[in-house]
């Protein structure tokens, strides 16, 4: 692991670098651990790259992150979940110091095997209770806080852990669009329908709430946050065949014509103002709020407002 250097060590729950964690963390914590360590293998080519629906859905996700985090170059930047390293050179190529935090120690693998830049440190912990004792001029976290129970602390130390002018960034999934019916094995699989039926936990070991647009630009201010900006990320309608737990309805060979649509889609409604990029929510799979943390001069009391 590359040290980053003027910066005291951080505190996290767990270990630097993949070495052993200490103590009993949380249960929801260790599970999805364990769930993403399992997953950590196969995770990036089945959801970024196995065909060109992904791919596409790759591409989008990658252009918000461009265009939300700026062109840099900054001093440092902080990744809240890096997973395999997907989205860390988006990072790595903007900030002269790159620390990368996330639970799973075998994601952290396959992120050291990805990204195998000197400025980038890796390390091993709880986002919930991760202290570096410094402040980063970017913060970074995609599609991460919906396993996070404790998400609003996560939010609430952004105003610790943004520089003043710096920049953050979170996608997260939509928890009311077109798109929430399409797990039908996790909703309607016999074994889960009968949990929902006895209204049982889905897993007492794992923890998921799509997490409601207002609740986080809410939290966003609250932490400091301005210029909070709303718009959708991975848009279009779930009807691939070849698409994850879609709707199989539109077959590989008509995948072409149709995804030339949703990216034409996607792209008017980028240049759309604050009330059509809300509007076509519906129709995401999860959008991005980012803001500002405002410079000392003109930090304020927060405001809701949102662009």
């Amino acid at each position: 692991m590359a040290a980053y250097a003027g910066a005291p060590a951080p505190e996290v729950d767990g270990a630097r670098d993949g070495e052993p964690r200490t103590g009993a963390g949380p249960r929801v914590q260790d599970g999805i651990a364990v769930i993403f360590d399992e997953a950590s293998g196969y995770y990036r080519h089945l959801r970024w790259e196995k065909n060109p629906i992904v791919l596409l859905e790759k591409a989008q996700t990658h252009q918000v992150l461009v265009e939300e985090l700026g062109s840099g170059p900054v001093a440092s930047a902080l990744e809240i979940g890096c997973g395999p390293g997907t989205w860390t050179p988006l990072l790595a190529d903007r900030a002269a110091r790159v620390v990368a935090l996330d639970l799973s120690p075998k994601m952290l693998e396959q992120a050291r095997g990805a990204v195998a830049a000197e400025h980038v440190s890796f390390l091993q912990g709880d986002a919930a209770h991760f202290d570096p004792g410094t402040t980063f001029d970017l913060v970074m976290s995609v599609r991460v806080l919906e396993y996070v129970p404790e998400w609003r602390e996560i939010i609430a130390r952004l105003e610790r852990l943004v520089a003043p002018g710096g920049r953050a960034v979170v996608i997260t999934k939509t928890p009311v669009s077109v798109w929430r019916g399409t797990g039908r094995s996790r909703w309607f699989g016999p074994r889960n329908l009968v949990r929902r039926l006895l209204r049982r936990d889905m897993d007492p070991g794992f923890w998921q709430r799509h997490l409601p647009v207002h609740e986080l630009t809410r939290a966003f201010a609250e932490a400091g946050m301005v210029n909070i900006r709303v718009r959708p990320v991975i848009l279009g309608l779930p009807l691939y065949v070849r698409g994850t737990k879609q709707y199989p309805i539109i077959p590989a060979f008509a995948e072409r014509p149709a995804l030339a649509a949703t990216q034409a889609a996607w792209r008017w409604v980028a240049r759309r103002g604050r009330r059509g990029r809300l509007a076509s929510l519906i129709f995401a799979e999860s959008y991005a709020v980012s803001g500002r943390r405002a410079a000392a001069p003109d930090h304020v009391a927060p405001r809701a407002a949102v662009s």
